[in-house]
């Protein structure tokens, strides 16, 4: 199932080998994210603070937001840029964490018809609604070193 949420982006959720990804789509450029759902559940986390993030933004305020969401998976916002951004990270060889190209931007709007269309998406399978963020897994919540050890939790702790 796809739906647009703008004039040059969609979203689309499938299932792919029995695993349900979400995928976001620039028609125009070509890029696209693909979102396994334990890392859409990850991201939908971070709904609030975006939210209020960009709030700030379109406020004029200064905003300097990075958060990761699932290996090395990140949502940004930064004063003077106007969309959230969501891009792959890897760690170079001086160990500073630094964007690959694999990412796309979502204009507010785009994102504010996102959130507003969460309700239909989350409906479509009953599989996502039930998705767990990696984080917030029992084993991930009793024992610190399988956080430390996934690379879902904490892509770039080996390299560290």
């Amino acid at each position: 199932n796809m739906y647009r949420l703008s004039d040059r982006c969609i979203i689309e959720v499938r299932r792919q080998q029995n695993e349900l990804i979400i995928i976001i789509l620039n028609t125009n450029s070509g890029k696209f994210i693909e979102v396994p759902a334990n890392r859409w559940a990850s991201f939908l986390l971070l709904q609030v603070d975006i939210e209020e993030t960009l709030k700030q933004l379109q406020e004029r305020k200064f905003v300097s937001y990075f958060e990761h969401f699932g290996g090395g998976w990140y949502a940004s916002v930064s004063t003077g840029i106007w969309c959230l951004d969501l891009r792959q990270f890897y760690r170079n060889e001086k160990l500073e964490i630094k964007p690959t190209k694999q990412g796309l931007a979502l204009r507010i709007s785009e994102w504010n018809t996102l959130v507003n269309l969460l309700p239909a998406i989350m409906s479509l399978d009953e599989d996502l609604l039930a998705v767990c963020p990696c984080s917030m897994r029992e084993d991930h919540l009793n024992d610190p070193n399988i956080v430390l050890g996934c690379r879902e939790c904490s892509p770039f702790a080996d390299n560290a």
